[in-house]
């Protein structure tokens, strides 16, 4: 095993997450995220846009899998062992690594846990070998559905892989996947690729096809699964929240602008967005509910007060809520509509939805999740 020094030259500083909430681009990247956001609506009107939707899993573990070279040995690591450039090349390294190299064990039952673990991923290496084509070059990764056969119920095989959270699927026995269930040990679903190991997740390529890697009868790898539902949108609605944004874009983007000693102002904003999100209080949203939570955070009063002066002129965080309200409305919309589609495979307490952001978005990639429904534990 070795651990790759890529992350270090190639990492560089990201906002929010690799997929972002499409409202928090408003805070993120002002008018010009805002009007990406609308941009990302505007698509999802028409039939292509629409398809472009893809659903968003809430799998475990992560699993990220590939060859460095063209009959080179896999490479089989999860999210850790990817994040920090550890190339295992065998079972032994995959077990050694997650069990004696991923971090300190707080206890002794974590330790149980955690060597328990190492076993059972260290097991699917020979599963993703004899699936990966020899000659296929560089990494895919995936989000785990299930590690054991799920039991079967009342024709319906269903499996919850994230512990920490409701979502679960669900497959009819007498589909074709539910056939190849019954005979699979392992089921993953794929996202995207990526040329080189230990890659940022920012930097994926996202990848629609993954039968190269689902023809052996243990383990089974699906590809996205695409909203096939038209989406009937406002767009006067949206013509709407863009010229608010437009007749706001100097207040607002003078706001966000970075200052000396508050360089991280946009991060001090999604931090209580995200606590509001998980109070279950979005609707509150505001200028003043903002103040109101800073007042109690672990931010400093210097900044504390360099905020409340920078937010003086012209009132620019109750025009960035209003938009992040605006927008959220909007994309609530349109999950409502594209929720409940029963194909092959479908989901209850879902996360939501994603789309890979187009060569025209300059902001990335997004997601689109039911915030005021589903929080993360």
């Amino acid at each position: 095993m070795r651990f790759s020094e890529f992350k270090t030259v190639r990492e560089a500083k990201q906002l929010g997450r690799a997929f972002n909430h499409l409202e928090d681009l408003v805070f993120f990247h002002g008018t010009a995220g805002t009007i990406e956001a609308l941009e990302h609506l505007k698509d999802f009107a028409s039939e292509e846009g629409a398809k472009s939707i893809r659903m968003k899993w809430d799998g475990n573990p992560q699993i990220y899998w590939g060859r460095e070279e063209k009959g080179g040995p896999l490479v089989l690591a999860g999210h850790n062992g990817w994040s920090r450039g550890a190339v295992t090349t065998s079972p032994e390294e995959v077990e050694d690594f997650i069990a004696n190299k991923s971090g300190s064990p707080k206890s002794d039952e974590e330790k149980a846990q955690r060597d328990e673990f190492a076993k059972k991923f260290a097991s699917l290496y020979p599963l993703f070998d004899r699936a990966t084509p020899k000659d296929f070059e560089g990494f895919v990764y995936a989000d785990g559905l299930f590690l054991n056969t799920p039991e079967l119920d009342n024709g319906i095989y269903t499996f919850c892989p994230n512990p920490r959270s409701k979502t679960c699927y669900h497959v009819r026995a007498e589909s074709d996947l539910g056939k190849r269930i019954a005979n699979a040990q392992v089921m993953v679903v794929g996202h995207a690729y990526f040329p080189e190991f230990g890659m940022p997740d920012s930097e994926q390529k996202p990848l629609t096809d993954f039968s190269m890697f689902d023809k052996t009868q243990e383990l089974i790898v699906m590809g996205p699964v695409y909203n096939t539902k038209p989406v009937e949108i406002d767009t006067s609605e949206i013509d709407e929240i863009e010229s608010f944004a437009k007749s706001n874009a100097g207040t607002i983007d003078a706001f966000l602008r970075e200052v000396k000693g508050l360089s991280d102002l946009k991060n001090i904003i999604y931090t209580y967005v995200n606590q509001t999100a998980k109070a279950k209080q979005l609707d509150n949203l505001s200028e003043e509910h903002f103040f109101q939570w800073l007042a109690n955070s672990k931010v400093s009063e210097n900044k504390k007060s360099k905020i409340a002066e920078l937010n003086q002129e012209g009132q620019p965080l109750e025009k960035i809520f209003t938009l992040v309200k605006q927008i959220q409305e909007v994309k609530d919309q349109v999950i409502s509509q594209i929720e409940g589609e029963q194909g092959d495979i479908w989901d209850t307490e879902g996360e939501g939805r994603v789309r890979y952001g187009d060569a025209g978005k300059k902001f990335g990639n997004v997601k689109l999740v039911p915030r005021k429904r589903w929080t993360p534990s």
